[in-house]
């Protein structure tokens, strides 16, 4: 037992020699359990509702900027859809310009390798047709 017990018990069985004990028990229970400072006064519950109905403003608050960033979530997961829906795309595009790049590439390789290949074999031929004919000319002196 508590020293503001044993006091509370004492005073209670005084108040029954005094007043007797239904006097005593009326008195009793209209003492607080504790000490009075301790009590809370009606302004100590204003201020303590003041400050729940700040914490559920503030609560609020975090629901509403929990439900904008959810959004701006979404709208980033739409956007990277959409980015990598693009970028496919663009893919899809380069590979189409490579594969005519390398279509025209390989055309003109080929064309000119093939005009140099004429070139060459009628460059050859004219210097053996010149050769036959040195050694024509060459014979008949």
């Amino acid at each position: 037992m508590t020293a503001a017990e044993r006091a509370r018990h004492e005073l209670a069985a005084r108040l029954e020699e005094v007043l007797g004990s239904d006097e005593a028990a009326t008195l009793m229970e209209h003492l607080p359990p504790v000490r009075w400072d301790e009590l809370a006064r009606q302004e100590d519950l204003l201020a303590l509702r003041g400050d729940v109905d700040g914490l559920r403003t503030d609560v609020d608050g975090l629901r509403t900027d929990m439900d904008d960033v959810r959004g701006e979530v979404v709208d980033l997961r739409t956007a990277t859809m959409l980015q990598g829906e693009r970028i496919d795309h663009l893919a899809e595009v380069m590979a189409l310009r490579f594969d005519g790049l390398s279509d025209h590439i390989s055309a003109t390789v080929a064309q000119r390798m093939d005009s140099q290949t004429k070139l060459l074999v009628l460059s050859i031929l004219g210097a053996f047709l010149t050769a036959v004919a040195i050694s024509i000319g060459a014979a008949s002196l």
